[in-house]
């Protein structure tokens, strides 16, 4: 698929404004009898915080790293989220079990494959939040809601949740129609985002330490909706 990205931000008490009378496009991804998913982030930087720097800067070729635990199957993966110079986003995984929690494994994985110094790297930020998945029933897109954003510090002392605020990530083929989602929001009078939960979450809780500028209208978005 040749897919495209939007993020958008809303407040979370407008979910339901949202998503009504789309469910003859959209089916909601159902696990048992749950819809909804927690997810258990670690994100990981260099000491100086290069990676949080490039992504302020602009860089092309930049990553993210970041350890993720899905609650409800248990599952943890090293994972590493790659912009590359044509704008394209790659993510790539390690599953950390077995074989994978080596750390000859997870060094060639980072080292070997991206470039990444393994033994370089630190606990950054923890995220948590709640997300729901539908997807349209032409097979042309897919849709994330994360909920119940949280921050923390690694070491636990300093945190902020977001508890007002919804995240959607419409994925669909370029070459498809329109996404009726899309079309909804923008005419409630919402419009895309670029939205980095790492970022954010580090200006939160690290702001008077870290170049920020770039995200201050964002910051200011989130505070309008949160407020």
């Amino acid at each position: 698929m040749n897919r495209v990205d939007t993020k958008f931000m809303i407040p979370a008490h407008e979910l339901d404004q949202c998503l009504q009378g789309l469910e003859r496009e959209y089916s909601m991804l159902e696990i048992g009898a749950a819809r909804r998913f927690t997810y258990d982030t670690l994100y990981l930087d260099t000491p100086d915080s290069q990676l949080y720097l490039d992504h302020h800067n602009g860089k092309l070729n930049r990553f993210k790293l970041r350890i993720r635990h899905y609650r409800q199957s248990g599952e943890s993966f090293l994972e590493v989220k790659k912009k590359s110079n044509r704008q394209r986003i790659i993510k790539t995984r390690l599953s950390l079990t077995g074989d994978g929690r080596d750390p000859r494994v997870i060094n060639d994985f980072l080292s070997g494959q991206f470039g990444l110094p393994a033994a370089g790297m630190r606990p950054a930020l923890f995220v948590r939040y709640e997300r729901m998945t539908l997807l349209r029933r032409d097979g042309h897109e897919r849709v994330t809601v994360d909920t119940g954003l949280s921050f923390q510090t690694p070491d636990r002392q300093h945190s902020v949740a977001l508890p007002g605020l919804a995240i959607f990530e419409i994925k669909y083929d370029r070459k498809a129609s329109g996404s009726p989602l899309m079309a909804r929001l923008a005419a409630l009078g919402y419009r895309p985002v670029t939205f980095s939960k790492y970022c954010v979450g580090r200006v939160f809780l690290d702001g008077d330490n870290l170049k920020t500028n770039r995200f201050k209208p964002l910051l200011r978005g989130v505070h309008g909706i949160c407020s």
